[in-house]
This record gives C-alpha cells, structure tokens and sequence, in this order.
C-alpha cells in the first residue's frame, strides 16, 4: 500500500516539473517574438520590403497584414503614402468587383490624407480606371461610366497640368462617347416606339450640348429637329437642320435637312469652310456589334501606380521610395534595407554577381533580398 502510494506521488511531482518545464518555454519564445516586433530604427523599411515580397507572390493578404503592421507601429514613417499606395494596388491588381471596390476606398482614403502629393494626380487616374473597367455597353445603365467622367473633370479642375495628358484625354473620349450613345439611343427610342416627342428633344438637347464632338452628332441634330417639328415648332427645328446642311455635308441626313429648310422657307446653307467636319469614318458593323458586347474599346490599364506588371516595382518606383527613404535622416542602406535603392550597376557588383552564379537573374529590378540576409549575419 505505501508502496502504490510512493509511485502515485513520484508520478504527479513528475507531471508537475514537465508542464513548467513546457510553459517557461513557451514563455521565452514568446518573449522572443514580442522583443522582435518592438519598434526600432529601420524597421519600418524591413516591414515595407517585407510586404512588398509577399505581394510579388500574389500573397496579397500577406502583404497588406504587414504593412498595416508598419503603418500602426510607425504613424510618422515617412514611407506611409508609399504603404499606404501598395495597399491599395494590391486590391486593384487582385481585380474582381468586391477587389475594385475596396481598391477605390482605399485610393479615396489615400487621397484624404495626402491630398498635395505628387502622385495625387495619378491616384484620381485610378480611381477613374476603376469604373472604366466595369463600364457597360450603351444599351445598359452607364453608371460607372458618369463617375469616371466626373473623376476625370475632377482630375483636370484640381490639377490644371493634367489637361494636356493624352491618357486622360483618350478616357474622357471614350466615356462620353459611351454616354451620348447611350443618350441618342434613349432618344431614338421614345421617338420612334413611344412617339414621345418631349422626351426625345429633352435627351438629344443633352447630347448636342454636353458632348460637341460626339461621333454620331449629326443624328442627334436630325432627331432633335424632327422632335421640335412634331412639336409644330418649325422655327427652332430649322436651327439644328441647318447645322447639319453647314457642318456636316458628307452625312446621310444633309439631304433630308436642306429638304426640311426649303419646305420651311428657310435659306440652303452652304458648308462652312472654316468648321472641320465632324463626322468620322463610320465604323463597321462588326466593330459596333463587337463594342455592344464587350464595351470599350480603349485598353484600361490593369497595372497599380507602384504595383506594375507581375506586381513588380519598375525604377520609377525606385526612386520614390528612394526619396521617401531620404527623409528618415538615415541611409537606406544603414539598415541592411534593399528597398528606396535602385539596384547598384557598376563594374564592382557586375564582377560580384558573376562570380556568385546566375540565382538573381531576371530580378535586377528587385529587391535583392539574399544581399540582405548576409548583412544582418555579418552584424551577428
């Protein structure tokens, strides 16, 4: 009996000693973990560069834990707009509508906190791109195509040296032909189905006025001018007629118009040389019935602004994060970072690389993260 009894306390003493022994472990390692996080000079830059591999392997979510990590340990980073901008890129590249949705808040977010950066611009850009991507053919609701026009005017009234950008020229194009096709198609449908001639005076007023350089203006005129003359209002009717006798004279509609003038009494214009016709080569069939299916026709970038093709960062980039990197009072390289530095091309790191082998090729451009690792061991 004492025997059973001396076994049953050895056990429980046993038991005793292996669950503390368990737990200081476990407690130094965790111990060892918090001290690791604790913030300090250059992490920061670690925690960007960190996140940036992460992203590069379409671990996006990966990605973003870090840098919000980085951004609520180091509020005053200099390196928050260009954490901030990855965040939202990444949401971008992912694409999808919940992605694109997520992708304009954080954009708009970023804009708000740094409404005067060089890169503001740029920023409305996306946002603009975001709707284009989802715009509609002209027969459906143009939601996403009115938002990306009001971005895009918005872009043009704040920052006056974007007028002359070709890219928002060719968007601003593209939505508001998308828009007045809508409009007129709106137009010819309450004239020629519903008889509605209030209706379609109303919409092709819209289009003559709001888009000037609509392909197919000369049909918004002769609708128009149909619907004031079904109103009886023959005088304003002869108006839009005569435009189209002066401006357009190649279109199909010029003779019917001037046939409309001389039945109102009204003088035959001649085609007014100094006005350059506005009627484009009419596009094909097929090439209409392609746009009706698949929309627009301008290819929208699928690239963030520091996340590129293969979410990679390009020079430009580089020299972003270089000049963010400045503002630390320290040197990039101080810290063993490899991000805000372009990657260095003189005889020296040539005859490096070549005599390590080819592991880094095809990632010049890239954060040289091997470099990294035996930096922090030559500190060891």
């Amino acid at each position: 009996m004492k025997l059973a009894r001396f076994f049953t306390l050895f056990t429980v003493l046993i038991l005793v000693f292996s669950v503390g022994a368990c737990s200081s472990k476990k407690t130094t390692k965790l111990a060892v973990s918090d001290n690791a996080d604790q913030p300090r000079d250059g992490r920061d830059r670690e925690l960007f560069e960190d996140a940036l591999k992460e992203m590069q392997k379409k671990r996006y979510e990966q990605g973003r834990l870090l840098i919000n990590t980085m951004v609520t340990t180091y509020g005053d980073s200099p390196l928050l707009p260009m954490a901030k901008l990855t965040i939202a890129d990444s949401y971008y590249r992912e694409g999808g509508t919940p992605n694109l949705v997520q992708a304009e808040a954080e954009y708009r977010d970023w804009l708000q906190f740094f409404p005067n950066h060089e890169l503001a611009p740029d920023v409305l850009i996306k946002t603009a791109e975001i709707h284009l991507r989802q715009v509609q053919t002209p027969d459906r609701e143009q939601e996403h195509a009115l938002k990306a026009e009001k971005i895009l005017l918005e872009t043009t009234r704040r920052f006056p040296q974007t007028k002359d950008n070709a890219k928002i020229k060719e968007y601003i194009d593209l939505v508001q032909e998308k828009l007045a096709t809508h409009d007129l198609g709106v137009a010819r449908f309450y004239f020629e189905r519903r008889d509605a001639w209030k209706a379609t005076e109303s919409r092709c007023l819209d289009v003559v006025n709001k888009y000037p350089s609509y392909t197919d203006l000369d049909i918004a005129l002769w609708y128009l001018g149909r619907s004031l003359e079904e109103q009886e209002n023959t005088e304003d009717a002869s108006k839009y007629f005569a435009r189209i006798v002066r401006e357009f004279p190649s279109s199909k509609y010029r003779d019917a118009a001037a046939e409309k003038l001389e039945r109102f009494g009204k003088a035959i214009p001649d085609p007014d040389p100094d006005v350059q016709e506005k009627v484009a080569e009419r596009r094909s069939m097929m090439m209409r019935v392609m746009e009706n299916l698949f929309g627009p026709t301008v290819a929208v970038s699928k690239e963030g602004i520091l996340l590129k093709e293969g979410d990679k960062i390009d020079e430009s980039t580089y020299e972003l994060i270089s000049n963010a990197s400045r503002n630390t009072g320290t040197s990039p390289n101080s810290q063993g970072s490899s991000i805000g530095t372009k990657p260095a091309i003189t005889n020296t790191s040539n005859s490096e690389a070549s005599s390590s082998g080819s592991d880094n090729n095809g990632d010049a451009n890239q954060p040289k993260i091997k470099e990294k690792k035996k930096s922090k061991k030559s500190k060891e």
